[in-house]
């Protein structure tokens, strides 16, 4: 750290024009400056242009001079090492980007799989039953690393389930789509390529099966899980196979909603099937409680925290309120882990705690935003129109979160 720190007095040492964009990129992994890595300037507000591309100096310094008119207008600059891109947000004049990047490895120990959620509901017609899936992994690799390659972490899922939507995230971003791919050796097995970032990473995905009113469903996982809950309406009956395997975990702000907790850690050794009978939908208002607790922490925080632009769609999928619920259920399975186990379980800060650096972090959050909505439009998955209303929107956000983080 002590390095790092050295790199950065020297970027702010340097001369910083209006016109300039500074940074330096730091390796994590040695504890160096990264020399060599492939800097790309991103102009935010007409799409993602490529505004620029340099390469890091010895001290792992970059610059780029910025256009008149355009000096104020945020940016971002992705750094490419060893294959992996890693971003941060700058504006020209202000304080020196800081990237921090690790060495990609295709075998990283020390990753664990911390939780594994399963959220049940059936749909209108009562003969699918969707299920979303979330595995949050813990990379606490030492030295730090990140765990590249074809295939970063494997999932298994029930036979004849057909995927819907697969995405990804790392700490302080929201959700990207990234493909799954099929185990062509094995129809159950699929796997994503993701990145594994050190600290938190997090794969969510929801698929259907048929359902015929009971179903037997036998969760496994490519990993022991260090805790597993299963979530669904209230309306479906839970009964175990092995009734030692799993305990109620009842929360009293998720009304119309059932919790179970697997006991012991997850793995192969131990039955933890279940069955389950009856239909039902993870009740609505759920997502207006989440996203009222949502806006009231962001509202707490410097600025006021950002807020949806009036007359103008949400940015968000569709299935945000789903989203909303489920990260709500992560924070269920902490509490009631801490709980049982008696002893303590690291937790994200919460936003209210994060104080100061909680605008980088909404601001990161808008920007991954950004990159999916350009890739959505480069795969033609949105029409032109939908781009264009939806970029207005991040634009305009955006732009007020950049006010906000300058005051």
């Amino acid at each position: 750290m002590k390095q790092f720190i050295t790199l950065l007095l020297c970027a702010y040492s340097l001369s910083v024009s209006a016109d300039t964009i500074r940074g330096v990129v730091f390796n994590g992994t040695s504890r160096k400056a990264s020399a060599g890595d492939e800097v790309i300037l991103k102009h935010i507000g007409n799409g993602m242009e490529d505004a620029g591309k340099t390469k890091t100096n010895l001290k792992g310094g970059f610059s780029f001079t910025v256009a008149d008119g355009q000096q104020q207008r945020p940016f971002v600059v992705w750094v490419k090492h060893q294959e992996i891109t890693y971003s941060q947000m700058v504006i020209a004049g202000k304080r020196p980007a800081e990237v921090q990047v690790f060495d990609g490895s295709t075998s990283v120990a020390n990753i664990r799989l911390a939780e594994h959620v399963m959220v049940l509901q059936t749909l209108s017609a009562g003969d699918q039953l969707k299920i979303d899936e979330l595995y949050t992994l813990d990379n606490q690799s030492s030295p730090p690393l990140t765990r590249k390659g074809q295939r970063t972490f494997d999932i298994i899922l029930p036979d004849d389930a057909r995927l819907q939507d697969a995405s990804a995230q790392t700490t302080g971003s929201i959700p990207l789509k990234v493909p799954v791919m099929s185990d062509k050796a094995d129809k159950n097995k699929y796997y994503f390529s993701y990145p594994v970032r050190p600290g938190q990473t997090q794969f969510h995905l929801t698929y259907t099966i048929a359902y015929g009113g009971t179903l037997t469903i036998m969760p496994k996982v490519s990993m022991p899980a260090a805790q597993m809950l299963i979530v669904m309406p209230n309306t479906i009956h839970f009964s175990a196979e092995d009734a030692s395997s799993y305990g109620p975990a009842g929360n009293p702000q998720m009304n119309g909603v059932s919790i179970y907790l697997a006991n012991n850690k997850v793995g192969p050794q131990r039955n933890f099937g279940f069955q389950i009978e009856g239909s039902g939908a993870m009740p609505r208002e759920q997502t207006g409680s989440a996203t009222t607790a949502q806006a009231q922490s962001e509202t707490s925080l410097p600025g006021g925290g950002l807020g949806v632009p009036n007359e103008r769609p949400d940015p968000l999928h569709n299935s945000q309120w789903m989203f909303l619920c489920v990260m709500t259920l992560f924070l269920v399975a902490g509490g009631v882990f801490v709980y049982s186990s008696k002893r303590p379980l690291k937790m994200k800060a919460s936003p209210q705690s994060v104080g100061t650096n909680s605008n980088p972090i909404l601001l990161e959050a808008m920007k991954e935003e950004i990159f999916q909505l350009e890739s959505d439009r480069q795969q033609q998955k949105i029409s032109p129109r939908e781009y264009d209303d939806q970029k207005a929107a991040l634009d305009k956000t955006l732009q007020r979160a950049v006010q906000r983080q300058e005051t």
